[in-house]
C-alpha cells in the first residue's frame, strides 16, 4: 500500500501532539529528517534524536513504539536531493 506524502512538519506535530498527552514526560523529539530507504523499502524518514534523561527516552520509545510504527507505515515525506 502506498504511503501518503506529508510535510515533515506535519509529522513533527503529530508526534509532539501524541507526546503531549503525558506519554513522555521530560522527553522531546528532535525534528523528523529525510533518510534513504533501506533496501528500497520502508519509510523515508526518521526522528533525528531525542532530548531528555536516557531512562526517560527509553521509556518514551517503548510507549510511543506502536504509534511510530503506525506513522512509518502510513506516511513518507518529500524526498530531498
Amino acid at each position: 500500500m502506498p504511503r501518503a506524502v506529508v510535510n515533515k512538519n506535519v509529522l513533527d506535530e503529530m508526534i509532539r501532539a501524541r507526546m503531549g498527552s503525558n506519554e513522555c514526560p521530560g522527553v522531546k523529539p528532535l525534528p523528523v529528517v529525510w533518510r534513504r530507504r533501506v533496501n528500497g523499502d520502508g519509510c523515508n524518514w526518521a526522528i533525528s534524536g531525542w532530548t531528555g534523561d536516557s531512562n526517560a527516552v527509553q521509556r518514551c520509545n517503548e510507549r510511543m513504539g506502536e504509534y511510530l510504527r503506525s506513522l512509518r507505515l502510513q506516511f513518507d515525506i518529500p524526498e530531498e536531493s
